[in-house]
């Protein structure tokens, strides 16, 4: 796993970090991929909270117990996958900048900066 990942990001684990023009392609994907995971998480949180809303009134509805179970575990797979999902999100905006920078790809500061476009960010 160790030869697979050193070879992705040209890194020899016995020598210094890669150069900077090693991982250009990654600040090139990174400068697209912050606005398009807020329009996911947009989009899965709303889809979440509809679904929630759903899965509720089906709770509420449900004449036996059998139903209400089914619902009720539903609707916490649900709560659970919208909150990996935005945790994942998270993840990729604020802590990837940070581990392209430790392996040593921002030495020029070539990693476009997030920090004011998310409605994260207050």
């Amino acid at each position: 796993m160790l030869n697979f990942i050193s070879s992705m990001l040209g890194y020899d684990w016995n020598t210094n970090f890669p150069a900077e023009s090693d991982l250009h392609w990654v600040a090139q994907v990174y400068e697209y991929l912050g606005p398009i995971l807020y329009a996911i998480m947009a989009v899965v949180g709303a889809a979440g909270v509809i679904y929630s809303i759903v899965l509720g009134v089906n709770l509420a509805k449900a004449e036996d117990q059998s139903k209400r179970d089914e619902a009720k575990k539903r609707l916490i797979t649900t709560i659970i996958a919208v909150a990996v999902t935005v945790v994942l999100i998270i993840f990729f905006n604020e802590l990837f900048p940070m581990i392209i920078k430790a392996v040593g790809g921002n030495n020029s500061g070539n990693l476009p900066n997030h920090k004011n476009t998310g409605f994260i960010h207050m």
